[in-house]
């Protein structure tokens, strides 16, 4: 980053604290400052300067010049510029922002910094794009030229990186965008407008305009990932919230066009939207589905994990469908997500992440599941495979596995429709298990004489519970018999003792590798779930089955002596609480 656009950044946040201002209100009347600055000739600016003026005074001459030069430019900004500070604020904040006045370059370069990440990381948090997504839309486009649309502009930080992108290359483009919210819209025109391009510029509500007069060769479109509102396709068909912004994309592109769209990885594999997934498969107009990394989306922590779908149309029958996923999110935990391994990495993103994916026949997708997780090709060990890794005798060969080849994952059952009964079978719930163990004070007991099969839900030694509900997963491993069944809030994993040993796996599982893997296959927003056939597919680290039980069993023993020095401390730290509630008269609470 450059002193001369981070420094003045860092002074506009200093002036915002103890001010009694809201930071979005400080950050637009300072990007309307600069861009008012870049329209502004020298002399008219200094002018300023050097009298008594107040904030009207800076916008009508703003205004002025601009209905000399650019009338449409001239709407935008008397509409963005509405923010109104206490004078003496207002002038503080225009003395610091024109001291850069004298260079439009480092005008234009201020604005854009202070748009992203800045407002963004106030104002619409979930629509901010990171520059390695946008380069990484840039390459899934190639070099196609014509028209491109973006139907969810926002700032337009899209629209100018891929005219920037054509304009290097010296390719022709026509660009078009819409945005909804009136005050993106007005600053998207000024900004393009700044970096000297003539954009068509809309801004009806894209998701009812259903007819678009000129088709577009290409698009790209980062929606908000709250969706929009759901889209009768046909009179069996409908597209939910989650895929309406890729359909409006997908009505937009002619008939060779390529359009690239984000939405939530729930959109992939939800019941809701399995009719219109189908619908697209029927159509073969998906290209490549790319899974992001859950945290891809800057400054909001509780995004939803999404995935890029690219649509291509014209494609012919026997074309094939990529299936890709990114680097594991450790790769994005630098404090500044702009100095990611793609922002210095001198080779293109795609390829990268094309050495991982895999091209998968048409026909075997299932709308069912889209998930690009699904089809990842993965290490398969046969039965010989995992004896010769076992009989390696080498402490740190490993490889990796699929949980269905090493154990057995089984459902727990479904008490909803059941009797309560004192006498009837303890039914473990999602409450029952705390910080990796099972408390037997509350179980319910549920009569099960009249289902078949009970038995099947009935916990054994050495079985590993996972729970399958909820953002937090819940973890444990059965190590003395307990007369108990497992409910629907958990999955059984029992272990193949011939080829895992059951702590090892629970150990793995626990680990903060494990658990990531595990949040990875979590799908859906509001009520996260994990499903049996995507437990089935995890990968595993596998080591040989010698080293698993020592390593293990090592651990097991460290975990029970520490369990008990706890306890210990526990007992002491009650005693000494216990003695100062009698010394200040508090023990008739005890």
């Amino acid at each position: 980053m450059r002193d001369v656009y981070s420094d003045p950044i860092r002074g506009i946040l200093n002036i915002a604290r103890g001010r009694g201002y809201a930071m979005t209100d400080l950050l637009d009347q300072s990007i309307a400052l600069c861009i008012g600055f870049w329209f502004l000739e020298k002399e008219t600016i200094h002018s300023l300067c050097n009298i008594s003026f107040c904030q009207a005074d800076f916008e009508a001459a703003v205004r002025n010049r601009l209905k000399e030069t650019d009338a449409e430019a001239e709407v935008s900004f008397a509409e963005y510029s509405q923010t109104h500070l206490l004078e003496d604020t207002f002038r503080e904040l225009f003395y610091h922002w024109a001291q850069f006045s004298d260079d439009k370059d480092k005008l234009r370069r201020l604005t854009d910094r202070l748009v992203y990440p800045n407002l963004s990381r106030v104002r619409r948090p979930e629509l901010a794009v990171p520059t390695w997504l946008e380069r990484l839309a840039c390459e899934l486009l190639g070099d196609k030229t014509g028209t491109f649309y973006d139907g969810a502009a926002g700032v337009g930080n899209m629209a100018l990186r891929i005219a920037q992108d054509r304009r290097k290359k010296g390719l022709p483009l026509h660009v078009v965008t819409k945005e909804i919210d009136p005050l993106l819209f007005h600053l998207s025109v000024l900004r393009s407008k700044m970096h000297g391009f003539a954009f068509q510029q809309t801004n009806e509500d894209c998701l009812n305009t259903r007819d678009i007069s000129s088709k577009a060769d290409m698009s790209v479109m980062f929606p908000s990932l709250r969706g929009g509102e759901q889209v009768f396709v046909s009179d069996s068909v409908v597209c939910g919230g989650d895929w309406s912004y890729a359909y409006h994309q997908l009505s937009a592109l002619n008939k060779t066009g390529i359009g690239v769209c984000r939405i939530p990885n729930g959109a992939l594999f939800n019941a809701k939207n399995q009719a219109f997934r189908k619908y697209l498969l029927d159509l073969n107009v998906i290209d490549a589905i790319i899974a992001l990394p859950q945290n891809s989306v800057p400054f909001w922590p509780a995004a939803p994990a999404t995935s890029l779908v690219v649509f291509r149309k014209g494609r012919k029958q026997g074309d094939t469908v990529w299936m890709m996923e990114l680097p594991t999110p450790g790769l994005w935990k630098q404090k500044n997500e702009n100095r990611s391994m793609f922002h210095h990495s001198g080779s293109d993103i795609l390829p990268m992440i094309r050495t991982s994916g895999r091209q998968v026949d048409r026909f075997e997708l299932d709308a069912f599941n889209l998930s690009p997780q699904r089809y990842l090709p993965t290490t398969r060990l046969s039965d010989m495979d995992i004896n010769t890794v076992q009989n390696a005798g080498d402490s740190r060969s490993r490889s990796a596995i699929r949980m269905k080849e090493v154990a057995q994952i089984y459902r727990g059952i479904n008490v909803a429709n059941l009797v309560r009964s004192a006498e009837g079978a303890g039914v473990l719930r999602l409450s029952d298990v705390q910080n990796g163990k099972i408390c037997m004070d509350n179980i319910a007991h549920f009569d099960l004489s009249g289902r078949e099969n009970a038995d099947r839900y009935q916990i054994r030694v050495g079985d590993i519970l996972i729970s399958c509900k909820g953002k937090a997963i819940k973890l444990c491993i059965i190590s003395e018999d307990v007369p108990l069944y497992l409910s629907h809030d958990f999955l059984g994993i029992r272990a193949d003792g011939t080829k895992v040993d059951p702590w090892y796996l629970y150990y793995v599982l626990q680990s903060p590798v494990g658990q990531k893997m595990l949040q990875q296959i979590q799908m859906g927003s509001s009520i996260p779930m994990i499903r049996a056939a995507d437990l089935e597919q995890l990968r595993l680290h596998y080591i040989p089955l010698v080293q698993q039980s020592q390593y293990a069993s090592e651990l097991r023993g460290a975990n029970v002596l520490i369990d008990e020095q706890l306890e210990v401390l526990n007992a002491s730290r009650r005693r000494v609480c216990e003695q100062f509630y009698q010394k200040v008269g508090l023990e008739d609470v005890l």
